[in-house]
């Protein structure tokens, strides 16, 4: 696992070796970015804001999309996921930033900017869209195989410009479903999807697939995984009896449509 130190104060772009890891293995960890007061404030605001979209969509059908139970909530121009396999336990939100000030701000952190901005070598950078996962103890389900890329692919001006932090908020290991790459992934190009219709098919094909190759991220809380739109990556459930919680900001380059305004078309707003 490619483990890095958290930039220098002032100053938190990619350092040569970080730059070296990212191209050959396509995704960098930065440990204990943020201290345990910034993430007892993040969780906070993140559990506040799940409790006002569970009472925003309380008259919203739950729709099965691919291997997922979303629920729109059109009063707020984002989406609930939910536990396939317990639908009263939600999974996460996505996005959430144009209507929650505090995570926006928080995405505007440089500790998240500024790595991004060598990434994707590009002097500005902006959040194409934001996620929040959750997967509470023991029912916390599994993140299928995946590329981020094809989930983009109708909701972006160019998904290959599209680059994620995910920032931990509980310490993650295999146990509670810490999350899975597979190193050096993002060279192979885009994989082939599910030969289904609808959602699905942003889903990896799993057959065929050596899960021997993952590598298990096994961090603390308030550490950064960045990665590019072509690594591919999973999560186990959470067979434990502990929180695992990750805040996912992904950008892009600057002056580009984000992923809401395409949302705001489906909800006809």
């Amino acid at each position: 696992m490619a483990l890095a130190e958290t930039g220098t104060p002032g100053r938190h772009g990619l350092s040569a070796r970080e730059r070296e890891q990212l191209a050959e293995l396509g995704y960098l960890v930065r440990v204990r970015s943020f201290d345990a007061g910034e993430i007892g404030r993040v969780v906070a605001s993140c559990e506040s804001m799940v409790r006002r979209l569970v009472e925003a969509s309380r008259d919203a059908p739950k729709v099965p999309a691919g291997s997922y139970l979303f629920q729109p909530v059109r009063a707020l121009c984002s989406f609930l996921k939910w536990e396939p396999d317990h639908p009263d336990v939600v999974q996460g939100v996505e996005p959430f930033a144009h209507f929650d000030d505090e995570l926006r701000r928080f995405g505007d952190d440089p500790r998240l900017v500024e790595p991004m901005k060598d990434l994707l070598g590009v002097p500005e950078v902006e959040l194409f869209t934001e996620k929040l996962n959750l997967k509470r103890p023991r029912v916390g389900g599994s993140i299928v195989l995946h590329q981020d890329y094809p989930y983009w692919t109708e909701n972006s001006e160019d998904p290959g410009a599209i680059a994620t932090a995910v920032l931990f908020l509980d310490d993650a290991d295999r146990a509670n479903g810490g999350l899975e790459v597979l190193p050096g992934s993002h060279r192979r190009g885009l994989q082939a999807g599910k030969t289904v219709r609808g959602f699905a098919k942003f889903e990896m094909e799993p057959q065929g697939f050596d899960e021997t190759q993952l590598v298990a991220l096994d961090v603390p809380a308030g550490s950064v995984v960045f990665f590019g739109s072509l690594l591919v990556h999973r999560s186990l459930p959470n067979a434990s009896d502990r929180e695992r919680r990750t805040l996912l900001y992904s950008y892009q380059p600057a002056g580009r449509r984000p992923a809401v305004s395409f949302l705001a078309d489906f909800f006809g707003r």
